[in-house]
């Protein structure tokens, strides 16, 4: 009589994944890190390096404590630590990666181009990332770890939403920077960089919808090839001199600039940067078609977000002035721009209250 093996579940799938990982000896220390209210910590299997997931966040660790999210990094080719088999059918999966039809409080997504598998366990807390050969994956995978899990951690709720954007501002108050690729944000941000104005990130923030807070979650701004001669005071600081010309250079802010960091504060507004084509950067009022148009688009696709997350950014528009950002060549414009912004922001609300 043939034995037919029971379809495995997401359950039984998960809870034998955390007893290998658990099982796994010797582990690299674990690392504990805080993003708005979510304390991560992170748990490293075979992992050889882990300054390539925590460097980009060391702004956000913290001692040791009570996590509200647990995740594995599983290095195979070092631990040999093997996933089990499935519980679902792999044509369950889109052209993305992203797994449907799983149990309510599971997600799973298999990234094709860097052997990247992601499963996150609501009820449990946890989340894994597995990968074949994690010293392989690309330079630009280091520069935002966890922001699949991070995302889909925050995805359900209603307070909590991670945006594509940058973000500079000071402990009152800042400015959340966004738009398409090549509008100018990345410049924009790094123009703040040693001013009157703090970095938060260049590339995703989490915003608290309740409070109108931002938080930084990475610290790693982005410089295009054809752009360092703009900023040559971080050259000595790349830190991938050599990467190939299609990839961004790194520049870690917090390793190199510690007191140019800021790690959360109250945004005051959303600023659209756009070229302008000469020296002088100016400020005007943007639409909210204009400010969703310019951050929906690329949060969306790049975090394979759904319709939860579009709500939160249209009522992050909704509760922020708007502006359209023109940068100007000269670039110690940009950051008076904003900082006069700001106050004049500030001075409004006062003479409001």
């Amino acid at each position: 009589m043939q034995t037919v093996l029971a379809q495995p579940t997401a359950q039984s799938f998960t809870q034998q994944l955390l007893d290998r990982c658990r099982a796994y000896h010797p582990k690299t220390p674990a690392r504990t890190f805080r993003f708005g209210n979510t304390t991560l910590t992170a748990v490293f299997v075979g992992t050889t390096n882990p300054d390539f997931f925590t460097n980009a966040i060391a702004h956000r660790e913290v001692s040791a404590s009570p996590a509200d999210l647990t995740v594995f990094v599983i290095d195979y080719k070092t631990s040999s630590l093997m996933l089990p088999l499935p519980c679902w059918d792999w044509q369950q999966a889109d052209g993305h990666g992203t797994i449907h039809g799983l149990s309510e409080g599971y997600q799973g997504y298999f990234q094709q181009d860097t052997g990247v598998f992601t499963w996150i366990t609501y009820a449990e807390q946890v989340a894994i990332v597995w990968g074949t050969d994690l010293s392989n994956l690309p330079e630009w995978e280091q520069s935002f770890p966890f922001r699949y899990v991070l995302h889909k951690w925050q995805e359900p709720t209603n307070r909590y939403a991670l945006v594509h954007a940058g973000a500079v501002g000071t402990p009152t108050g800042g400015v959340l920077l966004t738009g398409a690729g090549g509008s100018g944000k990345s410049t924009s941000t790094l123009a703040c960089i040693n001013t009157a104005l703090q970095y938060a990130g260049d590339d995703f923030m989490l915003i608290d919808l309740e409070t109108s807070v931002g938080h930084s979650l990475y610290n790693v701004a982005k410089i295009n090839p054809d752009n360092l001669d703009r900023f040559p005071q971080f050259q000595p600081f790349i830190a991938n001199p050599n990467a190939a010309r299609d990839q961004k250079l790194q520049l870690y802010v917090n390793q190199h600039y510690p007191a140019a960091m800021i790690t959360d504060f109250p945004l005051k507004a959303i600023m659209l940067p756009r070229f302008s084509g000469t020296p002088h950067t100016t400020v005007r009022s943007a639409t909210r078609a204009e400010a969703l148009k310019a951050l929906a688009p690329s949060t969306l696709a790049l975090l394979r977000a759904d319709h939860r997350t579009f709500q939160k950014m249209s009522r992050l528009i909704q509760q922020l002035p708007l502006f359209w950002l023109e940068t100007g060549t000269d670039l110690t414009q940009i950051p008076e721009l904003i900082l006069g912004t700001l106050q004049s922001l500030s001075a409004h609300d006062s003479a409001t209250r």
